[in-house]
């Protein structure tokens, strides 16, 4: 259909001079007749329009006047191009088009305002959903793996591997609607890191053939000798998918074996992987639809083997993010096998780094740890945890408290739970950010992109998901806390007898300053401030001169948090000092 037919014009198409046929159906509007006596208007305009047809003068369009006949308003537009039109315009007719649009136009704002709020609503929902069940889940499982690191039986510690192995299930459940919920949103961002093809499909074979070999299944892999031994890509989407393939062969598959190949498909380095079983198969009216969401081969096997009926709604989404297509090849009764394909690069000739094994022990002893946790649960977790690290662990439980705390005592790193009541984590850690560095590892159940991004525009250094097992957060706590977080100064022998004393008077500073900040008395901080800048030097301690400094300077003028930021330091040098 001619586009200005559908914007509701009358086309005509110049045949010769002065001769003109109706290109399309005629619109309501326009009165029977021929076209000069329809509209005699058009005797003054066609002289013209043949006159711009001839020698448009990079012109595209005429438009003649408005003019009246019979109550309504008309214009004509002669149009040049590789056909000759003439347009005829009903105004009053394109007036209520135009309303028609606008009014559409409307609706479809309204409509897509609809549809936001909706994905608004689900994600807030299912950020809900995963908050109020990660919540108990951390407890319940941090619990199992505490309890399976003592003294057990054989028949306790069986209950106690059915008891990990039923959380590890629900929350692979749990991770399963995120996940999906995450790629229909458009949210899932694939990397591009470096890996060993051969580390990533011997992890997903480990982690699986635990059950498989528990059902007496044979389970193994073969990587062709062509394929690249490094890859530039996404390795834990890739170890995802290879996981959701192998843990659905050993799920429908009671005996027999289970075959991972790895093929070139298309040099340099797009991979075809299959995961073979010789389980109940497919029947070959269901393959078409297993990689739909919350579909599987038979609707019995959702009571009788279980599953969210996504795992490969959200395989099928990874592929495609990698470049490739996933399909099934199956007989009922004999087995399936899964193919999919992906593109990945290859990567540069540099060795890996050796993978190492999670540490499960603090490399600094003696911490000073603020938890912060509504639930005495988790605060009972954390502290079974850490409790053979010599740390020290004051417990809050809530983000005002924990404030208050960190204003009283010098902390090596704050552990925050996300919700609390009175004050939540992201805002306690804003508040603890203007007292100071100490790293910040947030503790939350949410695992939406979302929140991590909230946690890190918050101030905090970590955002550890639960439910949190014990080498996850004793890594975290590693890799934020200080290794050796002493500071040693060498002072001449006859002062050594004194300097223990002078060190008691600081410490007993750090009370007075505080006290003096919450009073607004800033001529005690400024006379504090004075006496440490004069003695810390005299002493050995350099520090405590520059911190004295500071702080008379800041109370001059009358400068809150640099006043604050002082006393912190001062706290830290003070807890950290060692006199040789």
């Amino acid at each position: 259909m001619n586009v200005f037919a559908a914007l509701g014009y009358a086309v005509f198409v110049r045949t010769a001079e002065a001769s003109y046929q109706l290109s399309e159906a005629a619109p309501d509007w326009l009165p029977p007749g021929a076209l000069p006596d329809t509209f005699p208007f058009l005797e003054v305009f066609l002289p013209d329009a043949e006159e711009f047809w001839a020698n448009p003068n990079d012109r595209s369009a005429l438009y003649s006047d408005l003019w009246t006949q019979n109550d309504l308003h008309f214009c004509a537009i002669a149009i040049a191009g590789e056909q000759k039109l003439l347009l005829i315009e009903c105004a009053e007719e394109r007036f209520q088009q135009m309303q028609g649009f606008v009014q559409y136009a409307h609706e479809a704002s309204l409509a897509r305002d609809q549809i936001a709020k909706f994905n608004e609503a689900k994600t807030e929902f299912l950020a809900r959903m995963s908050h109020e069940i990660r919540t108990p889940m951390n407890a319940l499982l941090g619990m199992a793996e505490l309890l399976s690191e003592t003294p057990l039986n054989d028949e306790q510690r069986e209950y106690v591997r059915v008891f990990r192995r039923a959380g590890d299930n629900l929350l692979n459940v749990i991770n399963d609607i995120l996940d999906f919920s995450k790629v229909e949103a458009g949210q899932i961002e694939m990397e591009n890191i470096d890996f060993d093809l051969a580390d990533v499909v011997g992890e997903a074979l480990e982690i699986v053939g635990v059950r498989a070999r528990a059902k007496g299944l044979e389970i193994s892999s073969r990587v062709e000798s062509n394929v690249p031994a490094r890859l530039s890509g996404d390795p834990g989407r890739l170890r995802q998918i290879l996981l959701n393939l192998l843990g659905n062969a050993t799920k429908f598959t009671e005996r027999g074996e289970l075959i991972g190949r790895v093929e070139m498909d298309s040099p340099p380095a797009t991979l075809h992987f299959s995961v073979s079983d010789t389980g109940i198969g497919i029947p070959a009216d269901r393959l078409s639809t297993i990689f739909d969401s919350f579909s599987q081969a038979d609707s019995s096997t959702t009571r009788k083997y279980g599953g969210t009926g996504l795992g490969l709604a959200i395989s099928k989404r990874f592929v495609e993010l990698m470049g490739g297509r996933i399909w099934a090849e199956s007989r009922p009764g004999s087995g399936t096998t899964m193919h999919f394909t992906a593109r990945f690069s290859i990567a540069a000739g540099v060795a890996l780094a050796p993978i190492e094994n999670v540490p499960v022990a603090l490399s600094s002893r003696g911490l000073r740890i603020l938890l912060a946790d509504d639930s005495e649960e988790n605060r009972f977790l954390i502290r079974g945890y850490l409790k053979d690290s010599g740390s020290i662990i004051d417990e809050v439980e809530n983000g005002a408290r924990a404030v208050e705390q960190f204003k009283q005592c010098t902390y090596d790193v704050v552990l925050m739970d996300a919700e609390m009541p009175v004050l939540d984590g992201y805002a306690a850690t804003r508040e603890i950010r203007g007292l100071g560095s100490t790293p910040i590892l947030l503790l939350t159940a949410h695992a939406f992109r979302e929140a991590r991004d909230r946690a890190f525009a918050a101030g905090c250094t970590e955002h550890l998901t639960k439910p949190i097992k014990k080498a996850t957060l004793v890594d975290a706590i590693n890799r934020c806390a200080p290794a050796d977080s002493q500071v040693h100064v060498s002072v001449e022998d006859w002062l050594k007898p004194v300097v223990g004393g002078y060190i008691e008077k600081r410490r007993a500073d750090v009370v007075k300053l505080r006290d003096a900040l919450e009073r607004g008395d800033y001529q005690t901080i400024r006379t504090l401030g004075h006496q440490m800048a004069g003695t810390g030097g005299g002493y050995g301690f350099e520090r405590i001169t520059e911190i004295g400094n500071t702080l008379e300077e800041s109370a001059i003028a009358n400068d809150t948090k640099r006043i604050r930021a002082g006393i912190v330091d001062l706290d830290h040098y003070l807890a950290a000092v060692r006199v040789e």
